[in-house]
């Protein structure tokens, strides 16, 4: 069934002046709603057309009859205005609601795969404040382009492979730690940690250390027994408390590939690379040269090692050849733009044309106060990085105070203050655009008003609350007892969630979602405050309403990765 937007965006197309897509993307809702549910400005028109936005609006107002579903439309200062016929709109959301339920605005499904790459933690190293935007931007991008339609496989590229392995060998047997069956299986990642930690500070005294950790890794990547089986427990140490923190987050994975599962497929990527006369030697190291503004993608060291980028060759070939990708996303912060355009660029010179179905999904940092008050990101080789998982107990003990303080005999507490907690961190990411740098402020992170996670969740709850309170099942309404503004406006709030989805999995851009569930909550809150719901002449009409908006901010939240609590 066609949307109110997708009708306007298409008449908009028949005057010629715009495509669909550039009428949706300029469509807009009118801060007076005096003036219209929606409306096209034509001021991008006046060069064209040679003529003044005011007039252009008067001539298609004029020319174009309203399409079926809107009462009329108007021109106004240069704006081409519609208005929808209010029973109309009524009906056809809380019918399309009543319909589909939570998959209210989700796409049908179509015969395309996405594989999205997120989180990709560094194995031997505890999740860090920082693994936030990777880990959540990816897990809501799962959710969104699933609900277009797309089936998703979702990959976790662990970083189990490269020289921090020397490092980390290299500390185990200076420190003459045992390396026997038990020792080893009890190993945690937080003796990793510190073993890490420590590597960085001695090797700031001696140097050599550098040296023997880059010879340690060459060992392991030849195949040494000993440092396979150290390499082993490390990584097995590591995921067990990665998938401990995984799903206390609700975040889950399809695929957990590390760079290591590439290491027998990497010899045909270099062999082909050879055939192909596309390796140089330059400096020892074998490299492939690129444009003049991209640096040469460097292959193999000289001492024969590998590096991230003849891995991410070998990983990017793997899942086309598996699943045939429709597109491949790459989780990954800005930092690493330019490796990524080296791995697209090799795999166009290889001949794989897919190469421009390979995206980087780039963010910014996740910020924090240093001891000097300073905004900064943490660094794990340095021991100073605020632990995820330090994040995580501490937002779910303040959360707790509250709830106490508050709310002391709720049951399962404990459970709903680490679901409000996560979801004041992650909204608190996800509700700025991923480009964008985020400072991570306790206080307004974790305040229950505002642009903030736990905001949204009270909404859900207060419409949950109602519904509980009611005792009833309501499936029918009245449209005539829904056209006061509060409900008006709710249910226009409601109709526009597909058209959100589809922004968000066009861009992207788990914000556009974030943001919606603001407006929808927000929209909400004022329906509740204004209209006496149980117990009004309405009720059952007014309930019905409560039910739509509660299915759709439940989904809503999930695609968000956030869950959607019954009580506070």
């Amino acid at each position: 069934m066609p949307t109110f937007e997708t009708k306007i965006a298409k008449l908009a197309e028949q005057t010629t002046h715009w495509t669909a897509e550039e009428a949706l993307a300029l469509l807009s809702i009118p801060p007076d709603p005096s003036h219209g549910d929606w409306s096209l400005p034509c001021f991008t028109l006046a060069k064209k057309l040679r003529k003044a936005p005011k007039a252009i609006a008067e001539e298609l107002a004029a020319k174009f009859p309203a399409p079926e579903g809107f009462a009329k439309t108007e021109a106004l200062n240069g704006y081409w205005n519609f208005y929808a016929d209010k029973k109309a709109i009524i009906e056809s959301v809380l019918n399309g609601i009543k319909e589909k339920g939570l998959k209210f605005g989700f796409a049908e499904p179509k015969n395309k795969t996405i594989v999205i790459d997120y989180s990709s933690p560094n194995i031997g190293k505890e999740l860090a404040f920082h693994h936030l935007r990777s880990t959540m931007i990816g897990n809501s991008l799962a959710k969104i382009h699933k609900a277009c339609g797309c089936k998703v496989e979702r990959v976790n590229h662990l970083g189990d492979w490269g020289t921090q392995f020397g490092k980390l060998i290299v500390m185990y047997l200076r420190e003459n730690l045992p390396a026997d069956e038990a020792t080893l299986s009890n190993l945690t990642i937080q003796e990793l940690n510190r073993l890490y930690s420590s590597f960085s500070k001695i090797s700031k005294e001696e140097p050599e250390l550098e040296n023997k950790a880059r010879e340690a890794f060459a060992k392991l990547e030849k195949g040494d027994e000993f440092y396979r089986k150290l390499w082993t427990a490390f990584k097995e140490a590591t995921l067990k408390e990665l998938v401990r923190i995984y799903k206390i987050m609700g975040v889950d994975f399809d695929h957990y590939t590390g760079e290591s599962f590439f290491e027998d497929k990497i010899p045909a990527v270099i062999e082909e690379l050879e055939k192909k006369n596309l390796l140089e030697n330059s400096q020892e190291r074998d490299v492939v040269l690129l444009d003049e503004d991209t640096p040469p993608c460097l292959i193999r060291k000289s001492d024969g090692s590998t590096l991230y980028a003849t891995r991410d060759l070998a990983a990017a070939l793997f899942p086309k050849r598996k699943f045939n990708f429709y597109k491949c996303l790459y989780v990954v912060d800005n930092g690493q733009a330019l490796h990524f355009k080296q791995v697209f660029a090799v795999l166009g010179k290889m001949g794989y044309e897919f190469n421009i179905h390979c995206e980087h999904i780039p963010f910014g940092l996740i910020l924090h106060k240093n001891e000097e008050g300073k905004w900064e990101k943490g660094k794990t080789r340095t021991g100073t990085a605020s632990l995820l998982r330090d994040v995580i107990d501490a937002a779910s003990a303040k959360i707790l105070d509250l709830i106490n303080e508050k709310n002391p005999n709720l049951a399962n507490k404990e459970e709903i203050a680490t679901k409000i907690g996560i979801g004041a961190i992650a909204f608190n990411d996800l509700k700025n655009r991923r480009f964008m740098d985020v400072k991570f402020d306790w206080d307004a992170a974790l305040s229950f008003e505002g642009a903030t996670g736990p905001y949204v969740q009270n909404a859900h709850v207060r419409l949950c609350s109602i519904l509980r309170k009611s005792g009833k099942e309501i499936s029918q309404f009245k449209s005539e007892e829904l056209l006061d503004q509060n409900s008006y406006d709710l249910i226009k709030v409601l109709s526009r969630k597909g058209e959100k989805i589809n922004a968000a999995c066009e861009n992207n851009e788990p914000y556009i979602l974030a943001q919606y569930s603001l407006e929808l909550a927000e929209t909400a809150h004022r329906f509740i405050h204004n209209n006496r719901v149980i117990g009004s002449a309405e009720e059952n009409s007014r309930l019905f309403l409560v039910y739509c908006a509660q299915q759709v901010l439940e989904s809503t939240l999930d695609l968000l990765g956030i869950a959607a609590i019954r009580e506070m």
